[in-house]
């Protein structure tokens, strides 16, 4: 439900006050600004990328994923054997779904920045997006560390693939030193650990911009943002942020409002967007027009 254009001018003033008055904790942040207000103005240790991975390549690619993560990204100067196995770089996809654009989001997330990888006529480039992973390209990640390269790569899956861009924060975000201030509107916490059931388990929490502006209620937007048909597919919704900070779930670090958080002791990632009403917050119909719908029918 959206609040009212006078209820939007009161929560710019608590922001400026804050802002003027000294530095407000991270519940006041999440609770009381749905407008840009602090967030505007405080530079953000991130770093962000563009929208590409499709739900369908997703979902049908990361049990490989996970499989890749485990095993050393490289044996020599090819891609290790154990990765090909997954066949998520042949030719002839199963089912016809490519697995190239999700593990070229993978390796962009995973691998350290300069990071070159030759695989036929495709050239896959690292950039070093999750600050523990690098040591991928000799060696398998932890679950730990798998966790936090699913959510980067989690953060880029939606079908609206042109013209996005989403900033990530949080602890095992490398920062890439600027100051991504456009990146106003928090959109949602996600913790993700490896699962043998859903190849990818994630908890999502909403924050209080992204349930202000959602014309659709904020469970089923991040579903139409991340599932690629309605059912189960590994997506927890967690309810609004504040009550998982209010309640101790969920717990701040670093400095407010640089969108740092460790939720049952696990460090997890926040996505940023520039657009404060994304396409999946759309109710059925009102989508842009170069939109594909939500959900297949």
């Amino acid at each position: 439900m959206k609040r009212s254009a006078g209820a939007h001018g009161m929560v710019m003033g608590v922001g400026l006050l804050m802002a003027a008055c000294g530095p407000a904790s991270e519940l006041e942040i999440e609770v009381e600004i749905d407008e840009p207000g602090l967030e505007a103005t405080v530079m953000k240790p991130g770093i962000p990328d563009t929208n590409g991975t499709p739900k369908l390549a997703w979902h049908t690619w990361k049990y490989a994923v996970v499989t890749a993560l485990r095993s050393p990204l490289l044996k020599g100067d090819q891609i290790h054997p154990d990765i090909l196995a997954t066949k998520i770089l042949d030719e002839a996809a199963p089912g016809g779904v490519d697995g190239k654009e999700v593990f070229g989001h993978t390796v962009r997330c995973a691998a350290a920045a300069g990071t070159v990888v030759h695989h036929g006529e495709e050239v896959y480039l690292g950039r070093g997006m999750v600050s523990s992973a690098s040591a991928w390209t000799e060696e398998g990640l932890s679950d730990a560390v798998i966790g936090n390269v699913l959510e980067c790569v989690i953060a880029y899956v939606n079908d609206v693939t042109d013209g996005l861009s989403v900033l990530l924060t949080g602890t095992q975000v490398t920062d890439d030193g600027a100051p991504h201030t456009e990146y106003v509107h928090r959109e949602a916490l996600w913790c993700a650990v490896p699962s043998t059931a859903f190849g990818a388990m994630v908890s999502v929490y909403a924050t209080a911009p992204f349930i202000a502006h959602c014309d659709v209620d904020p469970e089923s937007a991040l579903k139409q943002r991340y599932c690629y048909k309605e059912g189960a597919c590994g997506l927890n919704y967690m309810g609004p942020l504040a009550d998982s900070i209010d309640d101790g779930t969920c717990q701040p670090v670093g400095l407010p409002g640089h969108g740092q958080f460790i939720c049952n002791d696990k460090p997890c990632t926040m996505t940023w967007l520039k657009d404060i009403e994304p396409d999946w917050c759309r109710e059925p119909g009102r989508e842009r027009a170069s939109a594909p719908a939500l959900f297949p029918r």
